[in-house]
């Protein structure tokens, strides 16, 4: 619960920023995606428990398990996940890649203090939860 709260916490802090800056919460991507998925319960499946089992088997699964037995250790395969899990959303603008590499982030983190990739898991498919709500309020 503890790791709930702090990816809430920068969900309000990344929102009240995404505001603050003038910039739509929800990604123009999100909200043409969402309109036109038919039926729309695909998108929920689909965004809130496949896409993180898979990205987290294999980022924080596969990938940071090989890359913390390397020379980069643990906060390197933080690092290097964050990053190249980041950069294969590049549906998203700059700043929504650089949203996504935060997150990466404290999921990494929390990869590394759990030393098990439920708790990255969880994670992902709560921020994903909370996006596609935001999506299906403000799309």
């Amino acid at each position: 619960m503890k790791w709930i709260g702090f990816l809430l916490g920068l969900i309000v802090l990344s929102d009240s920023l995404t505001a603050l800056l003038g910039r739509p919460i929800v990604a123009p991507f999100m909200s043409a995606m969402y309109a036109t998925a038919n039926p729309v319960w695909m998108i929920w499946v689909a965004v809130i428990i496949a896409a993180p089992l898979f990205e987290e088997t294999f980022f924080r699964g596969f990938l940071f398990k090989g890359l913390e037995s390397t020379f980069l250790g643990p906060i390197g395969a933080v690092l290097v996940t964050a990053t190249l899990w980041a950069a294969i959303h590049i549906q998203y603008d700059l700043y929504g890649i650089g949203t996504i590499f935060c997150l990466g982030l404290l999921i990494g983190a929390a990869r590394v203090v759990t030393a098990s990739i439920v708790v990255p898991l969880a994670l992902h498919s709560v921020a994903s939860l909370v996006a596609t709500i935001e999506v299906a309020i403000l799309g």
